[in-house]
């Protein structure tokens, strides 16, 4: 390998522990007779606490104007920026104001937790699929056909839980995700992984994959999450036939997910995917 590989890879790996940024969320008001909260777009916000391990956890059950209780089903993974539990922040990039922007687009029940904390979501499993279990426990959804998505953090954790439990989920949508723990329990930065063995990690992310519908986003320009995570991942899904579509967004930074949501082709994909 020579120098020019091993100084881009390192550069790779060192940016992939930054932070993101966010964008805002339209108001809400209640709605009388209701246990949730409805936007102006008639978007309605289930707020649910719950603890495990004494660590206490905020989410959020989402219901468009367009879904009903019962209907196609996605978990929503939210990036590091939006780690806390005030239940609010996690809504606020990436999806949730995509589905404000455009409810009709997304006729889908949307679970969404707020990861409390900067470690990575695979330390968060046992209260992600807690949640999951109330929500079908409750009847907002049924148990079964579960797509997920999520962004940086989220996009790693959607590889993650995508990947550990594919007997739950048929279709998962990563944006400007990662294949390391990139950060551990505490939040702090992990030891960078020599390319060897984060190349091993991809193959066997993709072998894990490969027999779920992936579609995956970034952008070129990503100065925190290098687009080398995504284009590596794309081709080791292609290498083994999976059934996988690759988006790059030419001059987009780090928040691919606005154009990505943006896009009413994801949103038929979903459909596709969660009613064969």
């Amino acid at each position: 390998m020579n120098r020019r590989t091993n100084a881009f890879l390192l550069l790779f790996l060192l940016t992939i522990t930054s932070s993101i940024g966010l964008t805002g969320q339209a108001d809400q008001t209640p709605r009388n007779g209701d246990s949730g909260i409805v936007s102006e777009s008639g978007v309605e916000y289930i707020h649910r606490t719950l603890e495990v391990d004494d660590k206490k956890y905020a989410w959020t059950i989402i219901i468009p104007p367009t879904a009903e209780k019962g209907a196609p089903r996605i978990l929503f993974l939210n990036g590091k920026g939006a780690v806390g539990d005030d239940g609010k922040l996690h809504l606020t990039a990436g999806f949730v104001p995509a589905i404000e922007m455009a409810p009709e687009h997304w006729p889908f029940v949307v679970i969404a937790p707020q990861k409390p904390d900067e470690g990575e979501w695979d330390f968060h499993e046992e209260a992600v699929l807690k949640m999951m279990d109330i929500a079908v426990e409750e009847g907002y959804v049924e148990k079964d056909k579960w797509a997920l998505t999520g962004l940086s953090q989220g996009g790693h954790g959607t590889l993650f839980f995508a990947s550990e439990h594919p007997d739950m989920f048929i279709a998962a949508a990563p944006v400007c995700g990662y294949a390391q723990i990139a950060f551990d329990k505490e939040g702090k930065d992990n030891p960078l992984p020599s390319f060897e063995s984060y190349l091993a990690l991809v193959k066997d992310l993709a072998e894990k994959l490969k027999d779920m519908p992936v579609w995956i986003f970034h952008g070129d320009a990503d100065r925190t999450v290098p687009v080398f995570t995504s284009r590596m991942l794309y081709k080791e899904l292609q290498l083994a036939e999976a059934d996988v579509q690759y988006t790059e967004f030419p001059g987009v930074n780090h928040d691919a997910w606005d154009p990505a949501y943006a896009m009413s082709e994801l949103s038929d994909w979903f459909k596709q995917q969660l009613q064969d």
